[in-house]
């Protein structure tokens, strides 16, 4: 079976209710991720680059765990923080198109870790840990498209940093989907 076939099959177990949450999820994320742009410069500006992005990062992943606990199905962290990063990049912001590349990989790296977990957890430590398997990626992502090289102490840093914000704000995510699945 090729692998086009089994994500066809994997997708075809969508009802119209997980594409239509899946469609509020991507405008939501992309609007929040729109507004991270800001979070960061103010961050950056009072507290430099680590204070920028522990209140900045997990903000552009959150789109991953939002989707994947609310709609608890394979591909949905992807999904969620894709298209979300779509969004973003039509609003436009600063990113412009580079922002569907960090959707894609960051992504595919919060649904490593609902795989991880064998897709039968959905709950605040799975998107937590979602929003911190985003983080790698988006650091090498940022050294190799925007050249933010740093020693190998400070590049450790900003991933822990980075991590952290992405596990506290997954977590929220996580949180959120929870309580509206039950209203």
């Amino acid at each position: 079976m090729s692998w086009l076939t089994r994500l066809r099959g994997l997708v075809a177990g969508y009802t119209g209710v997980d594409y239509a949450l899946l469609g509020v999820v991507a405008v939501v994320a992309g609007i929040v991720f729109y507004s991270a742009w800001y979070v960061y410069d103010i961050g950056k500006a009072i507290g430099g680059i680590y204070a920028g992005r522990i209140l900045a990062y997990g903000l552009w992943f959150i789109g991953a765990p939002l989707a994947a606990s609310l709609i608890r199905r394979p591909l949905a962290a992807f999904l969620g923080e894709f298209l979300g990063a779509l969004v973003e990049t039509v609003i436009p912001t600063v990113g412009g198109f580079t922002n569907m590349i960090y959707g894609f990989f960051q992504g595919l790296a919060s649904e490593l870790g609902y795989a991880l977990l064998g897709y039968r957890k959905w709950g605040i430590l799975a998107g937590a840990l979602a929003g911190a398997l985003a983080a790698p990626p988006c650091i090498a992502l940022d050294a190799v498209l925007f050249a933010e090289i740093y020693p190998a102490v400070v590049t450790a840093l900003l991933l822990v940093v980075a991590m952290v914000s992405g596990a506290v704000y997954g977590a929220l995510a996580a949180l959120v989907a929870d309580k509206l699945r039950w209203q």
